[in-house]
């Protein structure tokens, strides 16, 4: 990522005015990928991930594939030239005027947050799932016994064996009907009344989700459950989209933030839920 991005072009590339018929793709690949991933007929999973990507405004570049994400047929405009145009360089290679959204294609981004970056806008929280990575002392303690680089070679391949079953169930339906413990109970109502009471906590700083993100975390909730087997439980997978999905559009004063705080703290503690991470992160 670089902090000069201030368009898609970074991303997709541009049509050259000086040479007709001819399309820039970005040098970083990633319009290459995303073309790997349409005529992909095994639809095998294509990952394009975005490091630092904060550093510029996520929106100004970002903006076409946010507004893809609003429908399965919506498609990333490229330029006006219906009939295509021939990528230089590539002969063979032809660049439609649209290009849909791959259904195998996800999208991971690396965020820093301090002052040198930019916060994300809740238009883009309502479609990711934040997940934050921090060391422990003891993690640190065992690498200073050992500082040791990253072998990446010892994962390279690893994860081929579930190519398939991935994408599929990226693809399938999750109905929150379909929801129940492990004695077959509905869970349904129960995370109804969870997301009612979270929704009218986040209200009270003006924080509250939309429809896209109850549908995504009804979503999550049916996933997590076919995806843990035996010993699953509702309450883990709950605190997961709390912290995931709720939490990250808070921000601002402490006098904003105060009674929000407050009332999410209530209800992580709440005997029937025991949040605790998302209690670990309010503290």
């Amino acid at each position: 990522m670089g902090a000069d991005w201030t368009s898609n072009e970074n991303l997709l590339g541009y049509t050259d005015a000086l040479q007709p018929g001819q399309y820039r793709a970005p040098v970083n690949g990633v319009l290459e990928l995303l073309l790997r991933a349409q005529a992909d007929k095994a639809q095998k999973p294509y990952f394009l991930i975005l490091d630092e990507m904060n550093l510029s405004h996520v929106e100004r570049y970002f903006a076409d594939f946010l507004s893809a994400m609003e429908s399965d047929n919506a498609p990333l405009s490229l330029h006006g030239a219906p009939a295509g145009l021939t990528i230089d360089g590539a002969s063979s290679i032809t660049v439609s005027d649209k290009l849909p959204l791959p259904p195998n294609l996800f999208i991971i981004g690396t965020v820093n947050v301090d002052e040198t970056t930019y916060l994300f806008s809740p238009k883009v929280l309502d479609r990711v799932n934040v997940i934050e990575f921090r060391a422990t002392a003891a993690q640190m303690a065992a690498f200073l016994d050992n500082p040791t680089g990253i072998n990446l070679k010892a994962l390279e391949a690893q994860g081929v064996p579930f190519a398939t079953a991935f994408v599929q169930r990226a693809l399938a339906h999750a109905d929150i009907a379909e929801l129940t413990d492990e004695a077959g109970n509905p869970l349904a109502l129960q995370f109804k009344s969870d997301l009612i009471a979270a929704y009218e906590a986040l209200a009270k700083a003006d924080a509250e989700f939309g429809f896209r993100t109850a549908k995504e975390m009804a979503r999550f909730m049916v996933i997590h459950r076919e995806l843990s087997g035996t010993g699953w439980v509702y309450k883990d997978a709950l605190d997961a989209q709390v912290l995931q999905k709720l939490m990250p559009k808070l921000h601002g004063s402490a006098r904003k933030l105060d009674g929000v705080l407050k009332a999410l703290a209530e209800f992580a503690a709440a005997t029937h839920r025991d949040l605790p991470l998302t209690r670990e992160k309010i503290e």
